[in-house]
């Protein structure tokens, strides 16, 4: 599911009619935050139990405090995904079926402490806003999936452009107040 054509397989939601997501699957969500041209970039695992597949799952994310924009965490939500309003893309990464259960897939012994592992900016740190953000902290954790063995991702800049021309593609979509827009990332698996 490339991009959204008439010759690919596109997933989408539009006005109140959701589309499930895929149980076991690990996506890309990338969210609003008020820019045309940059999202909130975060992990979703959908919870199968809960239906339709989207409307409960986890998500990881980094966030920064209102306060100081240098204030960085991160942070575990359960989320219902396919209903936000914020969502603006929705991009499918890869099957984490083999991790086991979706409570193995987001327990303590799997993704999370991988996640935890990625690098975020100390509280009070000098580092420029443009050095870190979600998209930043996101491709890192991309990498460290690879290199665990949880996703194939061979170029990471390669998934960023697609995820960003993705975006950018559901953007039109969603200023319309048309929903979301999933894709299947070719990039990575």
């Amino acid at each position: 599911m490339a991009e959204p054509t008439d010759s690919t397989s596109e997933i989408s939601q539009s006005g109140c009619t959701a589309t499930e997501l895929e149980p076991s699957r690990l996506y890309a969500i990338l969210t609003y935050r008020g820019d045309l041209a940059a999202w909130n970039w975060a992990f979703y695992v959908p919870n199968p139990a809960i239906s339709p597949i989207g409307s409960s799952g986890t998500l990881f994310h980094v966030v920064n405090g209102t306060e100081l924009a240098a204030e960085w965490r991160f942070e575990v939500e359960t989320k219902d995904i396919i209903s936000s309003p914020l969502v603006v893309a929705i991009v499918r990464l890869g099957d984490v079926g083999f991790l086991g259960s979706y409570e193995d897939i987001v327990g303590q012994d799997s993704l999370l402490p991988m996640f935890k592992t990625v690098a975020i900016p100390a509280t009070g740190s000098t580092i420029h806003p443009a050095e870190f953000s979600s998209r930043t902290w996101f491709l890192d954790a991309i990498c460290v999936l690879h290199d665990c063995g949880v996703v194939t991702c061979d170029d990471v800049w390669l998934l960023e452009r697609e995820i960003r021309r993705f975006a950018f593609t559901a953007m039109d979509k969603y200023l319309q107040n048309k929903g979301w827009t999933a894709f299947r990332s070719l990039q990575c698996s």
